[in-house]
């Protein structure tokens, strides 16, 4: 609609005013990772319709849609595999943003937090003349390390908490994928000032996690004033809490992942692994919490700190409390004691969920069997024998509760050996 508007606005010569929607609002959130964006791109993505006849985009035909666009801006692709419908992708974006005649439009992957200056700027330019703002949510570190160190096993990551929380105190410690990693997704002012090289100061919002034990719903509605939505229109769709996995499941799948050795590529891991075994185990009751060690707390609140300062001197528009990002877990304590009885028991758990997971799959993907062409009398015949051998297997799995019973069967057994 817009470019057909200016379209004809040039054919009819500068006598004829023909009125151009304003150019939408691009709020580009880019994560950070760990700080609720699951949940934010599943509330955005259930109440689309509602959005858009509010006049906020949320562009795309599926949830991977944005995940494609990302990895077309920024080169990144699935370990081990090639998704032809990548390149490209990006660019459908843009024209989606284009073709749109509403305020606003609202894309939120956690990818662009590690987009590069350069493929910042190619985005920026890319969706211009449309105004773009920077979203980025950010949480405290003594929650972030943990649930980040939880992640990273999530994608085959070997490493113990002890490792990892060393490479992160000490990056040219640690192996690169740890405490360097760790750091290019979670360094907020580094981010930031990536983003900054394309975006005025003016238009980048920060939204604050809020702390544990807070309201629910308190981080909807603050990513919600940062973006203009009207949370009271907003229904609430069911969703699969990202939830932690304990001390010892997550030594299970630290183990799990040593014995693969890379044998799959990211998406077969994130498909059985991620979204089989990591599920079964989050379904277990009462988990040991993964919290930092007590000698731990101390660096990472200065670290925290440290941010915070940084962050106040920007003067950002603030959706919460900066505050916020000194808080974190109320307790720490020693290094985790992992128990191998207990790693046994949560192994057993997995194992058991992913058979069932798999056999029902199978099951509903199979190929049907074709039944034999026979005779009304011929099937009712081999349907009375089934009965009867189901109504004796029965049988015998009652007579292991029942001592009559078991006392007949042996009686039978008897009687069938001197026959």
């Amino acid at each position: 609609m817009i470019r057909a508007a200016r379209r004809v606005r040039r054919l009819l010569g500068a006598a004829y005013v023909v009125p151009v929607p304003p150019h939408p609002d691009v709020f580009v959130h880019v994560g950070l990772s760990k700080t609720g964006t699951s949940y934010l791109q599943h509330v955005l993505w259930s109440n689309r319709q509602t959005l858009a006849a509010d006049g906020l985009l949320v562009p795309g035909d599926g949830p991977l849609f944005r995940s494609l666009a990302v990895w077309d801006l920024t080169g990144r692709r699935p370990r081990g595999t090639d998704l032809p419908q990548v390149p490209g992708s990006w660019q459908l974006l843009v024209d989606a943003v284009a073709a749109w005649d509403g305020a606003r439009v609202v894309l939120s992957e956690e990818g662009l937090a590690l987009a590069r200056p350069r493929q910042v700027r190619r985005a920026v330019s890319s969706l211009a003349p449309a105004p773009v703002h920077v979203v980025v949510t950010v949480r405290d570190l003594m929650s972030t390390i943990p649930a980040t160190w939880q992640q990273e096993l999530a994608k085959g990551a070997t490493w113990t908490l002890a490792d990892y929380l060393c490479a992160v105190r000490d990056p040219e410690s640690g192996p690169v994928g740890a405490g360097v990693a760790f750091w290019l997704r979670q360094d907020v002012t580094r981010v930031l000032d990536r983003w900054e090289s394309a975006v005025p100061r003016e238009r980048i919002h920060l939204v604050t996690v809020p702390p544990p034990g807070s309201p629910a719903g308190l981080l909807l509605q603050r990513f919600a004033a940062a973006v203009g939505i009207d949370t009271a229109k907003l229904a609430e769709a069911a969703y699969a809490s990202n939830a932690s996995v304990g001390v010892v499941e997550a030594e299970v799948l630290r183990r799990l992942n040593l014995a693969l050795r890379d044998r799959l590529n990211e998406r077969q891991y994130t498909r059985v692994v991620a979204r089989g075994v990591r599920e079964a185990l989050q379904q277990r009751a009462d988990p040991q919490r993964i919290t930092l060690p007590a000698e731990h707390v101390g660096w990472v609140h200065e670290r925290a700190a440290a941010m915070v300062g940084e962050l106040r001197s920007r003067s950002y528009h603030v959706c919460g409390d900066l505050d916020d990002l000194l808080a974190g877990p109320e307790t720490a304590g020693g290094p985790p004691t992992i128990h191998e009885e207990a790693v046994a028991e949560a192994t057993m758990h997995a194992l058991r969920a992913t058979v069932e997971q798999h056999a029902q799959l199978w099951w509903r993907t199979r190929n049907k069997e074709a039944a034999t062409t026979t005779d009304e009398v011929s099937r009712l015949a081999s349907s009375a024998r089934a009965a009867g051998y189901r109504l004796r297997v029965s049988g015998l799995a009652l007579a292991n509760r029942n001592r009559l019973l078991r006392q007949a069967v042996a009686r039978y057994l008897r009687v069938g050996r001197s026959g």
